[in-house]
C-alpha cells in the first residue's frame, strides 16, 4: 500500500480504521490509526481513537500512554479521563487509586455525571471504602432509581458494613424489577446468611 500524501488521505485512513474498530477488529484498525498519525502526529482525534482500540485489545499500559498525550494536548476532555481511569482501575493495571483522580477530574467537568459516579463507586468499593462508595451509588440511585447495576452494588457495600438488612432490601429491589438477576439473588442469599451467623 502506498503511503498517503494528503489530508483527505488522513481522513479516508481514520474512517477505515473506525469501521475496522466498530467490527471488532482492533490490531486492523490500530494499523490504519497509526498510518494516519504519521500524516499527522498531533491529530488528537486519531490518537484518541487509537487509544480505544488499544482498550478494547486489553492493552491498557499502551492505551494508557495514548490518552495522556491526548490529555497533555486537551485537560479538559471528558472521554479521554473517563477512559484513563477505566484502563487503570481494571485489575490487570490495578492502580485503582490513580483512576479516581481521573474520575474525579471528569467529575469537575460534568458534575454528578451518572456514568462516573458509578464507575468511582465501583472503585472505591473494590478499595473497601464503602461509605463513600453508597454515597456515590445515593447520588446515581436519586437520578436514575431503576439502575439495576448500581442497586445491586448499594446492597454490596452495605453487606460490606455489615449492613445486611438494608443490604438485603436493595438485593430485593433488584430482583424485583429482574426476577433472574442471579448476582443479586445469591448476594442475597450470602447476605441472609451472614446476618443470621451474627445473631
Amino acid at each position: 500500500m502506498n503511503k498517503p500524501r494528503n489530508v483527505k488521505d488522513t481522513k479516508s485512513l481514520h474512517k477505515r480504521g473506525l469501521a475496522l474498530q466498530q467490527q471488532g477488529r482492533q490490531d486492523e484498525a490500530i494499523s490504519y490509526f497509526d498510518q494516519a498519525i504519521e500524516i499527522e502526529p498531533k491529530n488528537m482525534e486519531l490518537l484518541y481513537d487509537k487509544a480505544i482500540s488499544l482498550q478494547m485489545s486489553l492493552r491498557f499500559v499502551d492505551a494508557v500512554s495514548f490518552y495522556d498525550k491526548v490529555l497533555d494536548a486537551e485537560p479538559e476532555n471528558f472521554a479521554a479521563l473517563v477512559n484513563k481511569g477505566l484502563c487503570l482501575s481494571n485489575p490487570a493495571m490495578n492502580r485503582k487509586e490513580e483512576a479516581l483522580l481521573c474520575f474525579d477530574e471528569a467529575l469537575q467537568l460534568v458534575p454528578n455525571d451518572s456514568g462516573v459516579l458509578s464507575l468511582k463507586g465501583y472503585t472505591l468499593d473494590s478499595l473497601g471504602r464503602y461509605r463513600e462508595a453508597i454515597m456515590c451509588f445515593d447520588v446515581v440511585l436519586q437520578q436514575q432509581p431503576d439502575d439495576i447495576n448500581v442497586t445491586i452494588n448499594k446492597g454490596l457495600s452495605l453487606a460490606h458494613l455489615g449492613r445486611y438488612d438494608e443490604a438485603i432490601a436493595y438485593f430485593d429491589k433488584a430482583l424485583e424489577d429482574e426476577p433472574e438477576n442471579l448476582f443479586a439473588y445469591e448476594w442475597k442469599k450470602d447476605a441472609e446468611k451472614m446476618r443470621d451467623k451474627d445473631f
